[in-house]
């Protein structure tokens, strides 16, 4: 890389500004360096951004030497005002642990509250959960994990998430207070602590102390071992951020060094080259996050990973009870894809991850399960009686044709329509960028008599061409679609209404039932598959068709709601 310019440093291949603060404020600004992101992979935009950030700091550096100066009527500070400054840094000190021990408190209060009362938890009684809306632009993987996680039902993982993503507003917080000057909650609470104190001093402690909650708010988003507690204790707050950055002891700054290829700056390379589907982005961003958090340091640089790093990582998920399954596929798979493509494209010598497997083996315990009869009764009887046009009708879309709740929630009434005397729903990804998950999905299925007899074809009228169950989508192939939020939002709803257990993913356990409740009424496997978009993977399915007179009578067996104390169980 070239030479960098002065005051500019890159750390994990994004560009910093690092300014040296003024031997005369140092001791009231606590800390002798700065350390700001520029926000940037590319130079060119670093370096503009460079120059507005220096001069931003610099005019911050001058207005704390004008309060320094200004005490009373523009006299020098007073002895008095000098004491009371030197026990800012302890004061500040003392903020920052009492914020990390208040931000663990926290956690541990909802941990119990949530296993106590779970349905409270799932509606959102202890801690808001997370709602599309929460997430920038920026952040479009963020809520499609969350959803993820929901629709696992495993509840700790659930309550990480809502924990992280508190801290994370509260980081945000505090970023758009310091970058705004809104430092009222912080000078209420240094006027507090001293009451003597005056305006220009209280100011001071306040910036202080929201400088150093929010180090120690960062130390622990980023899950550093006992996040940062010892460096706060010792008062290196500024340390806490900045790692890379000399001592206090440094009276020179090192010079920067270009770093090597990272894990991020891998697989953005390898997603602009392979154009990977959304789903995939989103699920194999939360892969890479869990990667970087095992290696640690050597997520910087991708040749210092060794095949023992993953074979570690590989043992940790089986650890934590991950599917054997979700591991090949999932972990190990995204990390082959990647490693294998550094090595085309001679970025690697080596890929570690190579002939690394984990044996797949069912335990006793953790197959998922559909639902039984009883309770798809219960669902239906729920979705009856709710009024939000996704609650009413996507339970019964889903148990009417055991279609996957995605491929229903992107309907539009187009999809609905008249075809050979039936009345159908085509499953295809909806024209705003919508996906499904194969083309074997794709499919028209008849409407069971039980949603024409519920007046769903009216509800449709009222829709018009356009999407049945959500507003409008990006468009973006790159982002979520915004059919899957509100799958989501129905598997939270579910959860919330009592069906919690874990075995039985909310939405897919009525694809489950779907399948199971066929084969109990007589209905072909070969016509089951198709009616629910599974591939038939025998040498007569290629050439296999499965029409709508079929399936129509195929569905005419299936009784929904389901007969109360009929077992169906999968």
């Amino acid at each position: 890389m070239a030479t960098l310019p002065e005051r500019m440093m890159t750390r994990s291949g994004t560009f910093y500004c690092r300014i040296w603060v003024p031997t005369d404020i140092a001791p009231i600004y606590g800390r002798q360096i700065v350390v700001r992101s520029l926000r940037t992979k590319d130079l060119k935009t670093a370096k503009s951004r460079l120059a507005r950030k220096s001069v931003e700091l610099e005019n911050q550096f001058d207005e704390i030497r004008a309060d320094q100066v200004a005490g009373n009527n523009g006299a020098a500070a007073s002895p008095d005002s000098r004491t009371i400054r030197a026990g800012f840094r302890e004061i500040a000190r003392e903020h920052a642990i009492a914020a990390s021990d208040h931000e663990f408190c926290r956690r541990a209060e909802l941990f119990s509250q949530a296993i106590e009362a779970p349905a409270r938890f799932w509606r959102g009684e202890f801690e808001p959960l997370p709602v599309p809306a929460d997430f920038g632009h920026g952040e479009q993987d963020a809520y499609t994990y969350f959803d993820h996680l929901v629709a696992e039902g495993d509840l700790e993982k659930v309550i990480a998430f809502v924990n992280r993503f508190r801290l994370g507003k509260r980081i945000e917080t505090l970023q758009s207070m310091r970058a705004t000057g809104n430092l009222g909650e912080f000078v209420a609470i240094a006027e507090n602590r001293i009451p003597e104190i005056s305006r220009s001093d209280a100011i001071a402690l306040g910036r202080l102390l929201l400088e150093n909650e929010l180090d120690a708010l960062r130390a622990i988003a980023e899950r550093q071992p006992d996040p940062s507690l010892g460096d706060l204790r010792a008062g290196n707050f500024w340390q806490a951020e900045n790692p890379d950055a000399p001592s206090l002891g440094s009276s020179q700054p090192t010079a920067p060094t270009a770093m090597p290829i990272s894990l991020d700056v891998l697989f953005e390379r390898w997603e602009a080259e392979t154009d990977p589907s959304a789903s995939t982005l989103s699920s194999w961003r939360g892969i890479l996050r869990d990667l970087k958090s095992f290696v640690g340091d050597k997520a910087d640089d991708i040749t210092r990973i060794t095949a023992e790093d993953i074979v570690g990582w590989k043992d940790k998920l089986v650890k934590a009870n991950k599917a054997a399954a979700t591991i090949s596929r999932g972990y190990l798979g995204c990390a082959r894809a990647l490693f294998r493509f550094a090595v085309a494209n001679k970025l690697a010598a080596s890929d570690p991850s190579q002939g690394i497997k984990v044996a797949r083996k069912t335990k006793a315990g953790k197959k998922m399960l559909g639902y039984t009869g009883e309770e798809v009764a219960r669902l239906l009887d729920l979705a009856s009686a709710a009024s939000d046009p996704w609650k009413k009708w996507l339970p019964w879309l889903a148990a009417a044709t055991g279609s996957r709740i995605g491929e229903v929630a992107q309907l539009h009434g187009s999809h609905v329509f008249e075809e050979d005397g039936y009345h159908v729903v085509k499953i295809t990804p909806a024209i705003d960028a919508g996906s499904i998950k194969n083309a074997e999905s794709e499919r028209t299925v008849p409407i069971h008599p039980a949603l024409l007899a519920a007046g769903f074809l009216e509800f449709v009228r009222t829709k018009g061409d356009g999407p049945l169950f959500y507003g409008r989508s990006s468009g973006d192939p790159k982002r979520k679609h915004a059919s899957k939020g509100v799958a989501n939002l129905l598997a939270t709803w579910i959860r919330a209404n009592g069906f919690s257990d874990r075995r039985k993913a909310p939405n897919h356990a009525l694809r489950h039932w779907f399948k199971t409740e066929a084969s109990r009424v007589g209905i072909a496997d070969s016509v089951a598959d198709a009616i629910q978009g599974h591939t038939d993977s025998s040498s007569s399915g290629v050439y296999r068709h499965i029409g709508l007179a079929l399936m129509a009578s195929a569905l005419d067996k299936i009784e929904l709601p389901p007969r109360r104390g009929v077992s169906s169980v999968a």
